[in-house]
């Protein structure tokens, strides 16, 4: 009875610090909301970067 006991508030432990690093890693993005936007801009634009030089490679390579 003490081990399912113990297991099972293990198991509350961890869901409950799950949940907290979720909150926490919410809380951040909302407190750095345009560090985010930036970050994510960047790395959207960068991708689409990479694609335009790879297909206009290719075109040369056609040519």
């Amino acid at each position: 009875m003490e081990y399912t006991e113990d297991k099972l508030l293990n198991l509350e432990l961890r869901r409950a610090s799950a949940k907290s690093k979720d909150k926490k890693l919410i809380k951040k993005i909302q407190k750095h909301k345009w560090i985010s936007m930036i970050i994510t801009a960047l790395i959207i634009l960068s991708s689409i970067n990479a694609i335009m030089l790879y297909n206009f490679f290719k075109i040369l390579q056609n040519i």
